[in-house]
């Protein structure tokens, strides 16, 4: 049978969490469910001057125990998150921008309504 560390066993693992705003972090963490899929991990954190820490959870697909499989994961957010700008540019550049007339006879809230209607719906 593998050996494999107790449920509060400290252990370095790398979060991909926030890796394409904030980066790779590098934490000490321990796991918090039976099927070691969820670890929990402290930030520390200085505002002005007060140090406190936050729990965090991190699932499967977010921890990784080595370096090497964080980076491969953070290329693959990347690749997906660089094609579902290219779609969302591509829509834009395709879209028919239309003129919406709003009456200015249109007073009061039935008016009103009617242009936000118009203007909202799709």
């Amino acid at each position: 049978m593998e050996n494999q560390p107790a449920a509060e066993t400290v252990m370095e693992v790398y979060v991909t969490k926030w890796a394409l705003t904030k980066g790779i972090v590098k934490v000490g963490a321990h796991y918090t469910s039976e099927d070691r899929k969820t670890v929990c991990f402290r930030l520390f954190f200085d505002d002005l001057g007060k140090i406190f820490t936050l729990p965090e959870y991190a699932h499967s697909g977010e921890w990784f125990h080595s370096l090497e499989e964080a980076r491969a994961e953070v290329e693959k957010m990347r690749a997906k998150e660089i094609a579902m700008h290219r779609q969302a540019i591509e829509e834009l550049k395709a879209r028919k921008i239309p003129v919406i007339a709003a009456s200015k006879g249109m007073k009061g809230r039935g008016g009103m309504a009617r242009i936000r209607e118009e203007l909202l719906s799709d």
